[in-house]
């Protein structure tokens, strides 16, 4: 995992410290920011037979550095080897409990693990912060959190080069998943969109299209999201997925 953390220090050695370090004089934890998100690489990832990448909206009060015994900021390396350390442990443990009553991000997250195997899950957020437990859109540093959040996920595909990414960020954040990864434009690099509403799934529900015309991409709802359509239409997207 050395060599991940290695290219997040390259893009985080930018990011002023106030961000990362809870006790910083103008730190932004006491206003509502959350600890940083990183995506760590499952131990059995290389071997994996599918490798499919699930892109959520944001945490909901993350932390990296435990505020209850007055843990430090020391270091950016110590720091990202937290993140990451605190990352696979949460999700290896996600991966191995029970479902939840209801409709919930981790739900799906161990519905396409049972499918596909769970060797090959990677979690990542299209935000990599989040505010006040919830979305940072809107917050007075949206904009540098916004910056940051583009590299980092764009680092994760390059770096995990997914057979398959979900985009299950929901709706109110599609502009800005729009900006990362446009589908339109000079810049565009979403291509050969296509959906199965000739089979019952409305187009806003489930989207399928090519990224960089080469890694095989779905968007859908927010798996929170319970209305009937929303659940049909992600039971639809995990029967298309490839067994393990």
């Amino acid at each position: 995992m050395q060599e991940l953390a290695n290219e997040y220090r390259e893009i985080l050695k930018d990011l002023d410290v106030s961000f990362l370090d809870p006790h910083h004089p103008s730190g932004r934890r006491e206003e509502g920011l959350s600890g940083l998100f990183l995506t760590s690489i499952p131990k059995q990832y290389k071997a994996a037979k599918n490798k499919i990448m699930i892109i959520g909206r944001e945490t909901a009060g993350w932390n990296v550095l435990n505020r209850n015994i007055q843990e430090e900021f020391t270091t950016l390396s110590s720091y990202i080897e937290k993140a990451l350390t605190k990352h696979r442990e949460f999700f290896e443990k996600q991966l191995n409990i029970r479902n939840s009553r209801g409709q919930t991000f981790h739900n799906f997250t161990r519905a396409v693990a049972k499918k596909c195997g769970k060797e090959g899950i990677i979690y990542s957020n299209l935000f990599c912060f989040d505010w006040k437990k919830g979305s940072p859109i809107g917050c007075p540093y949206f904009e540098t959190i916004k910056k940051f959040s583009e590299q980092l996920v764009k680092l994760q595909i390059r770096f995990f080069a997914p057979d398959i990414i979900i985009f299950a960020n929901g709706m109110d954040s599609v502009p800005y998943r729009r900006e990362f990864f446009p589908i339109a434009g000079d810049n565009k690099v979403c291509h050969n969109g296509r959906d199965y509403s000739d089979q019952g799934i409305p187009n806003g529900q489930l989207w399928e299209f090519d990224l960089f015309d080469s890694i095989r991409c779905f968007r859908i709802h927010h798996p929170s999201a319970y209305a009937q359509k929303a659940k049909v239409a992600r039971k639809f997207l995990v029967d298309l997925l490839p067994s393990a």
